[in-house]
């Protein structure tokens, strides 16, 4: 038998929430660090919303979007019982996997279920919020966009943030870095979006559209 979804609220210590949003991440550390973070900061709607972050072991390596979708199902939807206004959301990437149509046509498919994806990695969502990327000439923008490994350890699209930051660690990144330049990365993300795309195949991130739901006013 389902799990109440109250059992989310009392984790808040408190029944008053209207609203839970449930996240799996491609990655196990970056992207938890950065909704952790946001969660716990005053841009975070917890008026009306419980955030619950599904979390991956260190040493699971299922990364694919597959495993991430299958996370989400089992040990979100198929054990809780949620309303009609609950929300399960995937934050994944394009630079590693290539069915990422199939998962976003299986998330539209089920109630409840969407999908956040950046194109290329979940650190150009962060890049949008430290640079104007409109100060990039092309073959810059489309080093992005193919975001090949620099060196042994960093990507392209890592180490445009270290030349802004002057440090950067993926594994333990410091999210006031990022989340007090929020509202630079939404505008850009929404510049940069395509209305009519399921998920972005140009250079562009759709966690704005998460963001925009579970943020304060």
């Amino acid at each position: 038998m389902p799990r109440e979804r109250e059992e989310f609220f009392r984790e808040s210590n408190t029944t008053e929430r209207e609203k839970i949003f449930i996240l799996a991440f491609e990655g196990n550390e970056t992207e938890e660090r950065y909704f952790s973070e946001f969660k716990e900061s005053n841009k975070f709607n917890d008026d009306i919303i419980c955030l619950h972050l599904l979390k991956r072991a260190k040493n699971d390596t299922r990364s694919a979007p597959n495993h991430v979708f299958k996370k989400l199902k089992e040990e979100a939807r198929d054990e809780y019982n949620f309303n009609e206004n609950d929300e399960l959301w995937m934050i994944i990437d394009t630079d590693r996997w290539k069915n990422i149509p199939e998962i976003v046509d299986a998330c539209d498919s089920i109630q409840n279920m969407f999908v956040a994806v950046s194109n290329p990695c979940f650190e150009f969502w962060l890049l949008l919020h430290i640079k104007n990327i409109d100060e990039y000439n092309n073959v810059e923008l489309e080093q992005i966009l193919q975001n090949k490994k620099v060196g042994r350890n960093r990507n392209y699209v890592e180490l445009k943030i270290l030349e802004i930051l002057g440090s950067y660690n993926k594994s333990n990144i410091n999210p006031n870095d990022f989340l007090p330049y929020l509202n630079m990365a939404i505008s850009q993300s929404k510049a940069l979006d395509i209305p009519q795309e399921l998920y972005p195949t140009k250079l562009g991130s759709h966690i704005y559209r998460l963001i925009e739901k579970i943020q304060k006013e």
